[in-house]
């Protein structure tokens, strides 16, 4: 045997026993044995792994992963249904709806307006909110519109700057 054949031996084995090793050390972690074949170990991991899962979402390990799936889905649901102010017996829609209303009402109160503000309302009153605070440190009156704010706004800026370009 020449020195080239000997070397691909050496690594052959070596890369044979870097299979064996992980192969054992994977049986290990799975609770399979030594001298099972890789679809063994990998059905014994993912019996492992959905045992677990069913535990984490309040099930038994038996379960499979479409009633994992399903015990999953219910207990989002019921957390956001708890968070909607909805039933958790409603259906996804009806909790969608809740969840609109409660984010509209909060944000419409949020910004001073009523708790049945619509979003075109509320969008409103956040648009005047902000022209007129705006308008107010540009010097523009609360009936101002966007033009004249802008307007001012510009005014006031270049004011600012040429005041400061002459203190120099």
């Amino acid at each position: 045997m020449n020195d080239e054949e000997t070397r691909k031996k050496e690594w052959e084995e070596i890369f044979r026993d870097i299979g064996t090793k992980f192969r054992k050390e994977a049986a290990r972690l799975t609770g399979a044995e030594e001298t099972d074949d890789w679809e063994t170990i990998g059905q014994k991991m993912e019996g492992k792994v959905r045992a677990q899962a069913s535990k984490v979402v309040g099930g038994e390990p038996e379960e499979d992963w479409e009633q994992i799936g399903m015990r999953l889905q219910g207990n989002v649901k019921s957390e956001v249904a708890k968070v909607a102010d909805a039933d958790e017996s409603d259906d996804w829609d009806t909790i969608g709806h809740k969840m609109e209303g409660k984010i509209r009402s909060e944000v419409a109160t949020g910004v001073g307006g009523e708790t049945n503000d619509s979003w075109e309302q509320i969008g409103k009153r956040i648009d005047q909110d902000v022209r007129v605070g705006l308008g107010k440190w540009a010097g523009a009156e609360p009936e101002d519109d966007w033009a004249t704010v802008g307007h001012k706004m510009e005014t006031k800026i270049r004011t600012s700057l040429r005041d400061w370009l002459k203190g120099e």
